[in-house]
């Protein structure tokens, strides 16, 4: 009897055994499959040496893993040379996300603005800078365990409570930067996060300082639940000619979104400053999840643009924003002016990318 108990306790765990081997291994949620840098699509076509550029801002303050990379860096190497140098010092990493190569990538632009540090004329729309009675509490130092890492608040009657939203605005104890003379274009710029404004003393580039802590609800759904969003016109420009077309209408429904960005006064730069800390690189520019790709990192992007044009070229990742989550995820860098708003507006687009890192460093997420 004990032998027979045995011999079916092996044939038992010999049959699950069996049943694992078979079984597929389930793809990684973030994986880099190494490729050869020439095989990358597009890399022999591109014209490598407008990203360099991007590359050398990225390359001012290189962490450990870049530093010989950047010594090595020639400010004025040709495409051809400069080709030839990344391929002897990158390796290339096709970017995986559940063993699928393909994410979505849309654009973004730099917003542009006609305004005036005095309120006058046409100039009535305010850009704040951070309020003086905005509180932020870090949680970490509370020793609280949450998703979320900061509050935002004012204190109100000894108590910290939400701040101001959006429809709430004028009650905001913010100092005002500029007066702007289009309702619409500063709420998009509350979009992009950043933007140049033209003023009668030159132009004045502005970025983001801060938020009123309540959660962004995109323009597109407000007017679609609203129906006053026709099918197929769901665009950043088909957005902007309605709201601009129906002013009383707009103000009710831009106030629906409850978010608020506050800006600060830049330095002059070639461009926005990026959450690298650089100026951005029109086109050469983008933004990223840096839970999976680390900021001033290159990558070879795959993919269109709104007119079905291929993008593969050399990028930097030298950006974050709020909706960019996920392994095969960017936002591309148009630059500024109504082209690029054009561009930006319109793209949303299917394809990959690949992460370059030094070779004999050891890439993220590949352990």
């Amino acid at each position: 009897m004990a032998d027979f108990v045995l011999r079916a306790v092996g044939i038992c765990l010999l049959a699950v055994l069996a049943a694992c081997s078979g079984r597929k291994e389930q793809p990684k949620p973030f994986e880099l499959k190494a490729v050869p840098v020439y095989k990358m699509p597009g890399w022999a076509s591109d014209d490598v040496a407008k990203a360099l550029p991007a590359l050398l801002k990225s390359c001012e303050n290189p962490k450990p893993d870049w530093r010989e990379f950047c010594q090595g860096l020639n400010p004025k190497a040709s495409s051809k040379k400069l080709r030839r140098y990344l391929e002897k010092n990158l390796d290339a990493y096709l970017v995986l996300a559940n063993g699928s190569q393909e994410g979505t990538f849309t654009g973004y632009y730099e917003a542009s603005l006609n305004g005036s540090f005095v309120r006058e004329g046409a100039y009535q729309t305010p850009i704040y800078g951070v309020p003086a009675d905005l509180v932020r509490v870090d949680l970490n130092t509370f020793g609280v365990k949450s998703d979320k890492t900061q509050l935002i608040g004012r204190v109100e009657n000894g108590k910290l409570v939400p701040y101001f939203k959006r429809i709430d605005s004028e009650q905001m104890q913010a100092p005002v930067l500029l007066w702007v003379d289009d309702p619409v274009d500063s709420f998009i710029l509350h979009i992009q996060g950043s933007g140049r404004v033209e003023t009668p003393d030159g132009v004045v580039h502005v970025g983001y300082a801060g938020n009123n802590g309540h959660g962004f609800v995109g323009i597109g759904s407000i007017m679609a639940k609203a129906g006053v969003l026709e099918p197929g016109k769901a665009s950043m420009p088909h957005i902007r000619t309605w709201l601009k077309e129906n002013p009383e209408q707009a103000k009710a429904l831009m106030a629906q979104n409850p978010r608020f960005i506050f800006f600060q006064i830049l330095p002059q730069a070639d461009g926005p400053i990026g959450a690298a800390g650089v100026s951005l690189t029109p086109r050469r520019s983008i933004a990223v999840d840096t839970r999976f790709i680390p900021l001033n990192t290159p990558v070879l992007l795959n993919t269109t643009d709104p007119d079905g044009e291929k993008i593969q070229r050399l990028v930097v990742a030298q950006d974050i924003g709020a909706a960019i989550k996920g392994p095969v995820r960017a936002d591309f860098f148009w630059g500024y002016g109504e082209e690029a708003f054009q561009k930006a507006g319109r793209m949303k687009s299917v394809g990959s990318y690949y992460l370059l890192w030094p070779k004999g460093k050891t890439p993220p997420g590949s352990l």
